[in-house]
């Protein structure tokens, strides 16, 4: 019998789709729709400014003490999207090195 992945079924004490992701991934027009404060996106513009958008790190948004997103009820349609447990998950975590 070939060994199983582990079951995957919730995002808690994870967060490594948004470790690896320096902003909000929001697509164009966005933010305006969902009404997302100026203030809150503020962090991913200096980011970008920066020329910080593309790096490996972990999203403005993102509470790594908590290992959650710190405005989940504003957040973007990709990461609304992005499904636990699936082979982007999986990638993600291992990318992170969260054991899977």
């Amino acid at each position: 019998m070939i060994g199983r992945l582990p079951l995957i079924d919730s995002c808690d004490d994870c967060g490594a789709c948004c470790m690896r992701t320096p902003v909000p991934p929001f697509e164009p027009g966005e933010e305006t729709v969902r009404s997302v404060p100026a203030e809150l996106l503020q962090p991913a513009h200096e980011r970008i400014a920066a020329d910080q958008h593309f790096d490996p790190l972990p999203c403005v948004w993102f509470d790594e003490t908590a290992r959650a997103c710190r405005h989940y009820d504003l957040r973007p349609a990709a990461c609304r999207r992005f499904e636990v447990g699936t082979d982007a998950c999986r990638m993600a975590r291992r990318e992170v090195g969260i054991d899977i």
